[in-house]
């Protein structure tokens, strides 16, 4: 039986670059480092960032739907317009909430999401 996410990870190109992005724009809780990898602590969730290495080749970016949740995406748009974060399309109005798809350092797709309330 699958209780919850215990962790998401991914393959970044360069470490600090993504620490920036992921602590410094998205303002995400550093959890810890070793080495190259890097958790960030989501309530309870890990969100992981691994630095590629040379030997395994060119990383290939993931289009793959991470949804995080946040308080207010209007606010969180305007920062990334402020720091040159690739939007993929405008924010969405769902039936479920607002969405938000944008692109990290690597190309990685990603998506914020704010609930109705």
């Amino acid at each position: 039986m699958i209780q919850k996410i215990y962790a998401i990870w991914i393959y970044v190109n360069n470490i600090q670059e993504s620490i920036d992005f992921y602590e410094g724009i998205l303002e995400m809780k550093f959890k810890l480092r070793e080495e190259d990898w890097i958790e960030f602590d989501l309530d309870g969730t890990s969100f992981a960032i691994l630095q590629r290495q040379p030997k395994q080749g060119p990383l290939k970016p993931q289009k793959m739907r991470t949804m995080f949740q946040v308080n207010d995406i209007e606010k969180m748009k305007a920062k990334f317009l402020d720091n040159n974060v690739k939007l993929i399309g405008d924010i969405r109005e769902e039936k479920y909430g607002k969405v938000l798809t944008f692109e990290d350092p690597n190309g990685h797709w990603l998506e914020l999401f704010e609930p109705i309330e």
